[in-house]
């Protein structure tokens, strides 16, 4: 299983290759642009404060292919969990509990730990 640090790494290096061919290619090969509308999601939690997200909430709302890439994002991105909460932690930074996103609680997992988002865009960029 592909964890998120390395599905970083991953997407970081297919644009570095895509990039390459596109100047290889004098820049005459282009995506076209993007027009369909993003549903909401379910690992988006309810009721996060501001300045505060989740780990699979913020990697949606920033690295969204990266979830598309897990079999199992709950314990694909558990490790990126157990960092935030011990940086946090250490650094003395709050950790709110949240509800689970509805993706979670189909699981049975109630709630969720939410985390300053300075310490998740660290951890994912």
């Amino acid at each position: 299983m592909i964890t998120s640090a390395q599905a970083l790494q991953l997407i970081h290096h297919l644009k570095e290759i895509a990039e390459a061919l596109s100047v290889m290619s004098g820049g005459f090969i282009s995506a076209p642009p993007a027009t369909a509308t993003v549903p909401t999601s379910p690992w988006d939690s309810p009721n996060v404060p501001a300045g505060y997200d989740t780990v699979l909430g913020h990697l949606n709302k920033t690295h969204p292919e990266i979830i598309s890439l897990m079999d199992e994002p709950v314990s694909g991105t558990q490790r990126d969990g157990y960092w935030c909460t011990h940086q946090a932690s250490r650094r003395q930074l709050g950790v709110v509990k949240v509800d689970a996103p509805p993706s979670m609680v189909e699981m049975g997992i109630a709630t969720v730990n939410a985390y300053p988002i300075e310490l998740l865009t660290e951890r994912f960029g």
